[in-house]
């Protein structure tokens, strides 16, 4: 299949295929399906559907969520290509109070212990970040 790339694009793409361990042909169906039905594969067996706003298992069960914990994944999939500080997640997913890094870092702490520990990726004193597949 010929995408017309350029060649720093062909690296990035070959580069994505590997850390993803997919072939071409299914990054292309995830992105189909990012794109019509709002189904975010997590890794692991996890998903994330947008459009009902739910986080499913391996095993397709609904993960109970908080509606703080919907608001953070939903808010890093909406920005999946940027790393996104604490305070802008605060800013962001919840609606009370004075900014804190421990409440944050507990809400994703808590989304891995439902989940699995990769699906919140974070760089220190830069921000966190979530690379569906």
């Amino acid at each position: 299949m010929n995408l017309n790339l350029s060649k720093e694009q062909q690296i990035k793409l070959n580069k994505r295929l590997k850390e993803n361990k997919q072939s071409l042909n299914e990054y292309l169906t995830s992105l189909v399906l990012k794109d019509i039905e709002g189904k975010y594969n997590l890794g692991e067996g996890f998903y994330y559907d947008l459009y009902v706003n739910k986080l499913y298992s391996r095993k397709d069960e609904d993960i109970e969520l908080t509606n703080t914990q919907r608001n953070v994944i939903a808010y890093l999939l909406s920005n999946y290509n940027e790393r996104i500080s604490a305070k802008e997640l605060y800013e962001n997913c919840w609606n009370k109070g004075n900014f804190s890094i421990f409440t944050v870092r507990n809400v994703i702490k808590q989304i891995r212990d439902k989940s699995h520990y990769n699906i919140i990726t974070n760089k220190s004193n830069i921000g966190y970040s979530i690379y569906p597949n």
